[in-house]
């Protein structure tokens, strides 16, 4: 899920002491010296990649996924068919607003209701 840093910041940053750490990490890892897996990265946005397996659990997306068997995922990250009866659900689209807003929303409420905002 790609969000923009300005959205973060926007949206995030405000929601108290939670949400000004988050954006400070957020901008402290992006300034590492590490090596990109993307070259081309503009520093405008940031991939938030975990967050679909919770939007899953938000709203489970009935008819967007496909049933699939399971592959073995090697250690230099491909996936090779095994041909076993273990299926595992492979999902074609998420509602990335449902699963950002949702993040937004309780970020707000936790701050108000802890009185940090």
């Amino acid at each position: 899920m790609t969000v923009s840093l300005a959205e973060l910041e926007y949206r995030v940053r405000p929601c108290g002491k939670i949400g000004a750490y988050l954006c400070d990490q957020l901008e402290e890892h992006s300034r590492e010296d590490i090596v990109r897996k993307n070259p081309y990265r503009t520093g405008e946005t940031w991939i938030l990649g975990d967050n679909p397996a919770v939007g899953l659990l938000l709203f489970e997306h009935r008819f967007d996924f496909d049933w699939v068997p399971a592959p073995l995922i090697t250690s230099d990250s491909t996936y090779v068919p095994l041909g076993t009866d273990r299926p595992i659900r492979v999902y074609r689209r998420i509602d990335s607003r449902l699963i950002l807003e949702d993040l937004y929303a309780k970020l707000a409420l936790f701050a108000q209701k802890h009185h940090t905002v």
